[in-house]
């Protein structure tokens, strides 16, 4: 959940702010995410605690929720890693698609998100499914438009230390609780970049308009992503 403090006209912090709460998950659904075959929480207003032993499923739950906006969530994991297995079941082939809903409450009412691994045969490219209110949608990118979140874990203690792709994504999450296009950009541009390095591996002479072309787009998304 994400709260707003109320600053003083002078931009001083109040001794007694009031907090607006602008953003809280209302209700959670789980389909086949990790160790849950089916989960339902419906969670009350205010602060919430995940407790209990290790291994119980917390940072699961925690994980379904990172999935409600761009990315790969928490853990940085692939679509099939995020599905359910039986106990002593090795990595499936096909692996169980699997559903990560929630309903939002914010400054406009209540929305229906969800995301999760769409179907498919052994060997198929994996493909993000995102609905909004029950409408299926092109991209994930529409999912900054109704949730913001960001986290801290305790793998990230080294975030300011260590190299640079870890904090351009800590920032990029930042960017998109201000600018939800944003999104769309960071992911036109990390493709855009991923083909040009394929072209360049490639055996034999890669295009050299494609080539630059791509060079283009990436030109024309850094110089947005720089300015958001």
């Amino acid at each position: 959940m994400y709260v707003q403090p109320t600053f003083a006209a002078d931009g001083a912090y109040p001794e007694t702010a009031a907090v607006a709460v602008s953003l809280a998950v209302r209700r959670l659904t789980l389909s086949d995410f990790r160790c849950y075959a089916a989960l339902r929480l419906d969670v009350p207003e205010g602060p919430v605690v995940l407790a209990g032993p290790n291994g119980a499923g917390k940072t699961n739950i925690l994980e379904a929720l990172s999935f409600l906006i761009p990315g790969r969530g928490l853990r940085r994991a692939r679509l099939s890693e995020a599905a359910r297995r039986d106990p002593g079941e090795d990595a499936a082939p096909r692996p169980r698609p699997w559903a990560v809903a929630a309903t939002v409450a914010g400054p406009d009412g209540e929305t229906d998100v969800g995301t999760g691994l769409a179907a498919g045969e052994a060997g198929d490219a994996e493909k993000r499914l995102v609905h909004v209110d029950g409408e299926a949608q092109r991209t994930q990118a529409v999912l900054s438009e109704h949730v913001t979140l960001q986290w801290l874990t305790p793998q990230m203690d080294r975030l300011f230390l260590d190299g640079a792709s870890a904090r351009r994504r800590f920032l990029d999450r930042l960017v998109y609780g201000r600018d939800p296009a944003h999104a769309g950009r960071v992911g036109g541009y990390e493709q855009a970049m991923r083909e040009r390095l394929r072209l360049l591996t490639a055996r034999g002479a890669a295009d050299d308009a494609w080539v630059s072309a791509l060079e283009s787009t990436m030109a024309e998304r850094g110089v947005a992503i720089a300015a958001a």
